[in-house]
């Protein structure tokens, strides 16, 4: 079985998240659990969320460092339990570990659901990126005073903050935004927010896509 690697620690909680996620679905589709390596790195520590996105510099030199250490015990297969530090991934050199994307599974399984146009649900940086591009699909944004709350939330999450009454503001804009803007889904597409989701479910007439849950059964899948 190969050998998986997490890099953890943009969101601490997120990567425990998954990480716990992962060993339940190995449970459940094997009865066992492959060797796991779980680096939880402060990535540009005591910095604000919008402050840590405009350090690209430190992200890429980071991430380069983290995936050297999964490189140094032979990982197979990779994971970086952030969606936003996917989009510098690409500007590292290259790795001998295949990392797979949370974004485009999370893309596939609503294409697959036949849902396409999709509501993201993310940091400002992930909303402003090419992340979520997938032919097939419209994605669609919160407009900026929406996006200052769910940045809000991100921001709690990050500080070890989970709390109903952000689970309660997120469901509140997604039914403000739901007539207007006629998506088939949403996708969380912060690994915060799925913390939040599993310990204070949102409401919302439409499916949510998980970046936590989803990448994390598919994953073991591919095992």
């Amino acid at each position: 079985m190969k050998k998986v690697g997490i890099i953890g620690g943009a969101g601490p909680l997120a990567s425990a998240l998954f990480y716990q996620t992962f060993i339940q679905e190995s449970y459940l589709q094997a009865r066992q659990v492959p060797e796991i390596l779980l680096i939880n790195y402060p990535f540009t520590r005591g910095l604000t969320l919008a402050e840590r996105q405009t350090n690209k510099t430190v992200l890429e030199d980071e991430l380069s460092y983290c995936i050297k250490v999964l490189e140094k015990h032979q990982i197979e297969i990779g994971v970086i339990a952030c969606n936003t530090l996917h989009q510098y991934l690409q500007r590292i050199p290259k790795t001998s570990i295949a990392f797979i994307s949370l974004p485009l599974m999370i893309m596939e399984e609503a294409l697959a659901n036949g849902h396409q146009r999709l509501l993201l649900l993310g940091t400002q940086n992930t909303c402003r990126s090419e992340l979520y591009q997938l032919t097939g699909i419209t994605m669609l944004y919160p407009p900026p005073s929406e996006q200052n709350i769910v940045d809000e939330v991100i921001d709690h999450v990050l500080a070890g903050q989970v709390d109903l009454r952000d689970s309660i503001l997120l469901s509140q804009m997604l039914e403000r935004l739901t007539p207007s803007m006629h998506f088939d889904g949403v996708i969380l597409g912060c690994t915060d927010l799925p913390v939040l989701q599993h310990y204070f479910p949102m409401h919302s007439l439409k499916p949510i896509y998980d970046s936590i849950k989803i990448p994390a059964k598919k994953l073991r899948g591919i095992l």
